[in-house]
């Protein structure tokens, strides 16, 4: 723990990147806290923990004795501070799922609104230099909006958020580069183990290099895609004779979506006119939408490719969130009713959220209309459960009710419905289970539905095959840090199987705290989370995280 004695005249960090080949297990080189990945989960952590101690530091200014706090963040790509949704890797045409009102918390909004209009000439001279037919569309739709500062109803391009986030970022550690009282070395290179040392932590890299730390935060996102249709994917990736008959996309953003599309279209090229050329995109959630709405944004893409085939368990896309005025006059019966009861479960809310949503669209309501009213009467159903069936909503049917719910912009929607007027966009609810062979070399694939125990064949050749699946449970994982962590017992996996244990304080383990996806499932005197992935969420709770390390 930081003592005020050993701090003052502080202001902020000291940053510095050093590579990894220059590190060593030494004293130099032994940090107070490291931070495994460098997306939104570490960037407001830090964030907030500057602030914190700035704060803290200013009401003992008298202190005389100074210490550098030490402190690593690591990331396997060496972009820091935006993670893949907001950096390089997604690319400048994909856009924030909600509007931004929904997107970001007060008083955060406020403070990036100002940004924006600090910095307006050059986001407006970056968006109109972004090429593509869906981008120009954008900027002319939404010029007017941003001329007059109505950011709350925008749908942003992703990348303008991790533009302003680096920059906030990067200012923290710049302005306390002066101060000198925290030091932050950025690491590029991939943490694959951790092991639990006497007081502290050693972090084994993929570069053969390590390092000591007291504390670490676990920040590493989401884990890999599902196992099954990864494992699946990577074998047609691997066979020479699968890749002169399909283009396999196993992972959207690696190295970069812009870099997978150019792939695509390129394979799509040299392909034979002749046959139907068809993409399968296996998923139907935000990344299935964007890659839809990246490949959409180039006009070669409606020459190259004859028809989309969506398979996914939902069997369709998430409803459109609009501007129309939201319901007044809708009431949740279903819901309204079960919480008049004296005992329930969750189950009976999972069940009480699918008659109501289902009576909203037989109103003439939207999900979008009826979202807030359904969300409130879960979380006050939620509070009247018991402790065991509150457990079994946090580990369970709050995600599922979540399906029920799914929203997205008009922009990436309008996309599809386009696509399905041009008879170019097929739904199939189902899910994947590998590719077959046809007849001349070409592959097909085999789905199970919820009404059959054998799966059906779909014999219309594909020549690109995209995955958008969900991820792994923590059980079947194929990340090696993941893996080790648990068969150290370091972390243990909760009921949900999608985040590990953790106490109030955010720790798996002494010292080692979670941030992101990962606190996904955990109850108790403190937080609720079936799901953390939102950048919301994370920015509130990564605040209570900042306290508990400070």
């Amino acid at each position: 723990m930081v003592q005020m004695q050993d701090l003052q005249n502080m202001d902020i960090v000291k940053s510095q990147t050093k590579p990894l080949d220059q590190l060593l297990v030494s004293a130099d080189h032994s940090y107070e806290l490291a931070i495994v990945g460098s997306g939104i989960s570490c960037s407001y952590t830090l964030i907030h923990y500057i602030l914190l101690l700035k704060k803290k530091l200013a009401i003992e200014p008298t202190k005389t004795t100074v210490k550098t706090i030490k402190i690593a963040v690591l990331d396997k790509s060496g972009e820091f501070w935006t993670g893949i949704p907001y950096g390089s890797r997604t690319g400048k045409q994909s856009l924030i799922i909600t509007p931004l009102k929904e997107f970001l918390p007060q008083p955060e909004r406020d403070r990036f609104i100002n940004w924006l209009r600090k910095n307006y000439t050059s986001v407006l001279l970056d968006l109109e230099q972004r090429p593509g037919i869906l981008n120009s569309q954008w900027l002319k739709s939404y010029q007017g909006a941003m001329n007059e500062g109505n950011w709350d109803e925008l749908f942003l391009p992703r990348y303008i958020f991790g533009w302003y986030l680096k920059e906030r970022v990067e200012h923290l550690l710049h302005e306390a580069n002066q101060k000198n009282y925290l030091q932050c070395d950025l690491i590029s290179a991939d943490a694959c183990n951790i092991h639990k040392l006497d007081g502290a932590y050693k972090i084994d890299t993929t570069k053969s290099k390590s390092l000591i730390a007291k504390k670490i935060v676990l920040a590493i996102g989401s884990p890999p895609n599902k196992a099954a249709v990864q494992e699946s994917l990577e074998a047609l990736t691997n066979s020479k004779s699968s890749r002169s008959q399909i283009c396999c996309i196993t992972n959207m953003y690696e190295p970069s979506q812009n870099h997978n599309v150019e792939r695509m279209l390129n394979f799509l090229r040299k392909a034979d006119s002749a046959q139907p050329r068809q993409v399968l995109i296996i998923g139907s959630n935000a990344s299935a939408l964007e890659t839809l709405y990246s490949l959409n944004n180039l006009p070669e893409t409606a020459e190259l490719i004859d028809k989309f085939i969506i398979l996914s368990p939902a069997g369709e896309f998430p409803h459109r969130i609009s501007n129309d005025p939201l319901s007044t006059s809708y009431i949740p019966h279903n819901l309204t009713l079960l919480t008049n009861q004296e005992h329930f479960t969750a189950k009976q809310i999972l069940e009480a959220v699918k008659k109501d949503v289902d009576a909203a669209l037989r109103q003439n309501e939207t999900i979008n209309s009826t979202y807030g009213l359904i969300s409130q009467g879960v979380i006050k159903a939620l509070n009247k459960l018991s402790y065991p069936e509150q457990k079994l909503f946090v580990t369970k049917y709050g995600v599922e009710i979540g399906k029920f719910q799914r929203r997205a912009g008009g922009d990436y929607l309008d996309v599809v419905d386009k696509l399905i007027f041009e008879g170019k966009l097929q739904f199939i609810k189902g899910k994947f289970t590998s590719t077959i062979p046809l007849a001349e070399g070409q592959l097909g694939f085999e789905f199970l539905t919820g009404t059959s125990s054998q799966p059906e064949i779909y014999t219309s050749p594909i020549q690109v095959l995209i995955n958008c699946a969900g991820f792994q449970n923590l059980t079947t994982s194929s990340s090696p840090l993941i893996n080790s962590l648990i068969d150290q017992e370091i972390c243990i996996p909760n009921d949900s199987l999608c985040g590990f244990e953790m106490n109030e304080n955010f720790e798996a383990h002494e010292n080692l705290y979670l941030m992101g996806p990962l606190v996904a499932g955990n109850i108790n005197q403190k937080l609720k989370v079936w799901h953390a992935e939102s950048c919301g969420r994370i920015f509130g709770l990564s605040h209570t995280l900042a306290e508990v390390l400070l």
